[in-house]
């Protein structure tokens, strides 16, 4: 425990520099509020890397005495800690590790407070069942995929997901079920903010099947100041680059052209064979074809392929219609990552482009989703 005087600007400066929070690497614990009264007290202890004397934790005998009032010498940790650092685990904690620690800790404080009062984002997230596999999506796990170009506007997000739901996306009723909870949820939460301007940025979170993801995109449509994240593989992260090579799309026009029905093949995560399309929609179809040199699930890296495939997309459906006219349905068979599926809708435009049908892939393709023009 320290033994030497602190002087009060150092005292606050550390404070300041540690937000007021432990230091200790994943604890993080608020140290002026306590966690079950809520009441505000400082309950916060100033910790030496370096012992105030030499015969304390990590003391030495010379730079004891220089390093006693020295900032950099300093941590703020909560009691838990302090006594794990300095009594419970010496050995466990070198000076190296506590260093790296208070540097951690400092320089993330520094990256949240220096993000403009003016870049709040309202967090939205959106997760339906997939297969046998619930999504796990909370505030918790993406709050942090904001920085540090924006932070959360609000403590919690605006969840358009239905909870604790039984339906699979192999049973009919799944899709009526998903996307009657879709729309009531976005007409209830987001939309009356959006009508106000209570929201000038959303950052979306969304991990669903395909069809769902298109519909939310169309809900989406004519908002701008929206960042649409994607789950990376690899590296793992939420947030596509902003550096990096674009991609080129592909378009492969129908093999029969001016059939009676027409579909759209995405094919970008995986491959989509034009028979498993006729296999449900009969040989009378002309098929497009969406794709990539190489098509495979992590292929989305960067926010120039998105915004790539934006502009692909547009194009594609202008020349679709063209042929077709906006009243003929267009049946979409997507393999498609996450952003890309939410940005095809939110390209489509309600008043101009075909109705949808979107198919889903459950053995076999199944017609889930009808998306109609006005």
């Amino acid at each position: 425990m320290s033994v030497s005087y602190i002087p009060q600007a150092v005292k606050f400066i550390l404070w300041g520099k540690s937000a007021g929070r432990c230091q200790y690497r994943g604890c993080n614990t608020s140290l002026f509020e306590d966690a079950l009264t809520k009441g505000e007290f400082n309950q916060s202890y100033i910790a030496h890397i370096v012992a105030d004397e030499p015969g304390g934790p990590r003391g030495h005998l010379t730079r004891s005495a220089e390093l006693k009032q020295d900032i950099n010498n300093l941590m703020l940790l909560c009691d838990t800690h302090h006594r794990l650092i300095d009594k419970i685990d010496v050995e466990g904690h070198p000076e190296s590790l506590l260093i790296e620690m208070k540097k951690e800790h400092e320089k993330r404080i520094a990256t949240c407070a220096d993000i403009s009062h003016d870049m709040q984002s309202h967090i939205v997230t959106y997760k339906a069942n997939v297969g046998a596999h619930t999504p796990m999506l909370t505030y918790e796990s993406v709050r942090e995929s904001l920085l540090p170009t924006h932070y959360p506007a609000q403590p919690a997000a605006i969840d358009l997901g239905l909870s604790n739901s039984p339906q699979r996306d192999r049973n009919d009723i799944f899709w009526q079920t998903e996307t009657d909870n879709l729309e009531t949820q976005f007409n209830e939460q987001l939309r009356p903010k959006l009508r106000k301007n209570e929201i000038k940025h959303l950052s979306l979170f969304a991990f669903a099947p395909m069809p769902l993801l298109i519909k939310l995109g169309t809900m989406l449509n004519d908002i701008q100041h929206i960042d649409v994240h994607q789950p990376v593989r690899d590296p793992k992260s939420w947030n596509l680059s902003n550096h990096g090579e674009d991609c080129e799309y592909i378009v492969a026009h129908p093999e029969k052209p001016s059939c009676p029905k027409v579909a759209l093949n995405i094919s970008l995560s995986a491959t989509i064979t034009n028979d498993r399309i006729t296999s449900v929609m009969g040989e009378d179809c002309s098929i497009y074809t969406l794709t990539i040199g190489e098509p495979f699930n992590d292929y989305l890296k960067n926010k120039s392929q998105l915004a790539s495939f934006s502009v692909a997309v547009r194009k594609l459906l202008n020349e679709i219609k063209s042929k077709y006219g906006s009243g003929m349905e267009l049946n979409i068979f997507p393999a498609m990552p996450i952003a890309t599926a939410i940005e095809f809708g939110r390209v489509w435009m309600p008043k101009a482009d075909m109705p949808l049908i979107i198919f889903d892939e459950n053995t076999g393709f199944k017609k889930a989703i009808e998306i109609k023009n006005a």
